[in-house]
Protein backbone atom coordinates (compact mmCIF):
# COMPACT_ATOMS: atom_id res chain seq x y z
CA UNK A 1 0.00 0.00 0.00
CA UNK A 2 1.00 3.37 -0.81
CA UNK A 3 0.39 5.06 2.83
CA UNK A 4 3.18 2.41 4.17
CA UNK A 5 5.85 3.51 1.80
CA UNK A 6 4.83 7.52 2.72
CA UNK A 7 5.06 6.39 6.24
CA UNK A 8 1.56 6.68 7.10
CA UNK A 9 -0.53 3.48 9.14
CA UNK A 10 -1.65 0.62 7.68
CA UNK A 11 -3.35 -0.12 10.87
CA UNK A 12 -7.53 -1.26 10.16
CA UNK A 13 -10.44 1.01 10.49
CA UNK A 14 -11.84 -0.52 13.58
CA UNK A 15 -15.30 -2.24 12.72
CA UNK A 16 -18.40 -0.24 12.80
CA UNK A 17 -21.96 -0.97 13.27
CA UNK A 18 -24.39 1.14 11.54
CA UNK A 19 -24.86 4.20 12.86
CA UNK A 20 -27.94 7.11 12.94
CA UNK A 21 -27.77 10.28 13.59
CA UNK A 22 -28.94 14.03 12.76
CA UNK A 23 -27.23 17.22 11.34
CA UNK A 24 -27.62 21.34 10.94
CA UNK A 25 -26.51 22.84 8.57
CA UNK A 26 -26.49 26.36 6.55
CA UNK A 27 -26.54 26.94 2.87
CA UNK A 28 -22.70 28.61 2.27
CA UNK A 29 -24.95 30.72 -1.08
CA UNK A 30 -28.00 31.03 0.26
CA UNK A 31 -28.11 31.13 3.88
CA UNK A 32 -31.12 28.47 4.01
CA UNK A 33 -31.22 26.54 6.82
CA UNK A 34 -30.61 22.73 7.27
CA UNK A 35 -32.02 20.07 9.86
CA UNK A 36 -31.50 17.27 8.56
CA UNK A 37 -31.12 12.88 9.46
CA UNK A 38 -28.50 10.42 8.53
CA UNK A 39 -27.90 6.77 8.15
CA UNK A 40 -24.35 5.48 7.77
CA UNK A 41 -23.68 1.49 6.74
CA UNK A 42 -20.39 0.21 6.12
CA UNK A 43 -20.00 -1.29 2.65
CA UNK A 44 -16.14 -2.63 2.39
CA UNK A 45 -13.05 -2.24 3.63
CA UNK A 46 -11.04 -1.03 0.95
CA UNK A 47 -7.85 -0.90 2.24
CA UNK A 48 -5.96 -1.20 5.37
CA UNK A 49 -6.63 2.54 6.10
CA UNK A 50 -9.73 3.21 4.14
CA UNK A 51 -13.46 2.19 4.05
CA UNK A 52 -16.11 2.61 1.84
CA UNK A 53 -19.71 3.25 3.04
CA UNK A 54 -23.34 4.25 2.03
CA UNK A 55 -24.72 7.57 3.80
CA UNK A 56 -28.78 8.24 3.17
CA UNK A 57 -29.69 11.66 4.22
CA UNK A 58 -32.71 13.34 4.32
CA UNK A 59 -32.92 17.07 5.14
CA UNK A 60 -35.83 19.76 5.61
CA UNK A 61 -34.32 23.00 3.85
CA UNK A 62 -35.64 26.48 5.03
CA UNK A 63 -35.18 29.23 3.14
CA UNK A 64 -36.39 32.36 2.63
CA UNK A 65 -38.36 31.54 -0.08
CA UNK A 66 -39.72 28.39 -1.22
CA UNK A 67 -38.86 25.73 1.36
CA UNK A 68 -37.63 22.48 0.68
CA UNK A 69 -36.31 18.60 0.62
CA UNK A 70 -32.96 17.45 -0.06
CA UNK A 71 -32.93 13.09 0.05
CA UNK A 72 -29.69 11.64 -1.12
CA UNK A 73 -27.20 8.66 -0.61
CA UNK A 74 -23.71 9.52 -0.31
CA UNK A 75 -20.79 6.56 -0.59
CA UNK A 76 -17.80 8.40 1.72
CA UNK A 77 -14.43 6.94 1.81
CA UNK A 78 -13.38 7.16 5.52
CA UNK A 79 -9.50 7.15 5.80
CA UNK A 80 -7.67 6.15 9.34
CA UNK A 81 -5.16 8.47 10.48
CA UNK A 82 -3.07 6.27 13.25
CA UNK A 83 -3.04 7.41 16.55
CA UNK A 84 -5.53 10.34 15.69
CA UNK A 85 -9.50 10.30 16.59
CA UNK A 86 -10.01 12.43 13.56
CA UNK A 87 -10.39 10.34 10.03
CA UNK A 88 -11.66 12.37 7.11
CA UNK A 89 -13.69 11.34 4.20
CA UNK A 90 -14.15 12.50 1.15
CA UNK A 91 -17.18 10.61 -1.60
CA UNK A 92 -19.78 11.38 -4.31
CA UNK A 93 -23.55 11.05 -4.16
CA UNK A 94 -26.59 10.94 -5.51
CA UNK A 95 -30.16 12.32 -5.01
CA UNK A 96 -33.18 14.78 -5.35
CA UNK A 97 -33.76 18.17 -4.59
CA UNK A 98 -37.28 18.79 -4.23
CA UNK A 99 -38.48 22.64 -3.88
CA UNK A 100 -41.86 22.66 -5.72
CA UNK A 101 -40.22 20.68 -8.67
CA UNK A 102 -38.48 17.67 -8.42
CA UNK A 103 -34.06 17.59 -9.55
CA UNK A 104 -31.67 15.08 -9.79
CA UNK A 105 -28.51 16.14 -7.94
CA UNK A 106 -24.94 15.12 -7.68
CA UNK A 107 -23.33 15.28 -4.56
CA UNK A 108 -19.52 15.89 -3.36
CA UNK A 109 -18.48 15.81 0.28
CA UNK A 110 -15.89 15.91 2.41
CA UNK A 111 -15.12 16.26 5.73
CA UNK A 112 -13.72 14.57 9.09
CA UNK A 113 -15.52 12.22 11.45
CA UNK A 114 -14.57 12.72 15.22
CA UNK A 115 -14.44 9.29 16.62
CA UNK A 116 -15.13 9.41 20.38
CA UNK A 117 -16.35 5.46 20.79
CA UNK A 118 -19.88 4.83 19.90
CA UNK A 119 -20.56 8.20 19.22
CA UNK A 120 -19.09 10.10 16.43
CA UNK A 121 -19.22 14.12 15.40
CA UNK A 122 -18.69 14.99 11.97
CA UNK A 123 -18.21 18.01 10.86
CA UNK A 124 -19.23 18.17 5.94
CA UNK A 125 -18.88 20.47 3.33
CA UNK A 126 -21.29 19.38 0.34
CA UNK A 127 -21.16 20.23 -2.81
CA UNK A 128 -24.69 19.91 -4.79
CA UNK A 129 -24.74 20.12 -8.47
CA UNK A 130 -28.50 21.24 -8.93
CA UNK A 131 -28.91 23.74 -11.83
CA UNK A 132 -25.72 25.25 -10.89
CA UNK A 133 -23.58 24.63 -7.61
CA UNK A 134 -24.73 24.84 -3.98
CA UNK A 135 -22.32 25.04 -1.39
CA UNK A 136 -23.30 23.74 2.52
CA UNK A 137 -21.79 23.43 5.63
CA UNK A 138 -23.04 20.86 8.23
CA UNK A 139 -22.15 19.61 11.66
CA UNK A 140 -24.14 16.45 13.28
CA UNK A 141 -23.97 13.66 15.06
CA UNK A 142 -23.76 9.84 14.64
CA UNK A 143 -24.80 7.34 17.28
CA UNK A 144 -23.86 3.50 16.66
CA UNK A 145 -26.57 1.16 16.63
Amino acid sequence: MCLGVLGGSTAALPARAWELGAHVGVGLDSGSIHLGGDLVAPLAQVSSSARLSIWPSAAFVINDGQDGLLLGADFPFEFRIDGSIVAPFVGPGLGVAIFGDTQLKLNVIGGVFIDAGTVRPFGELALRFIRGVYADLLIGVLFEL
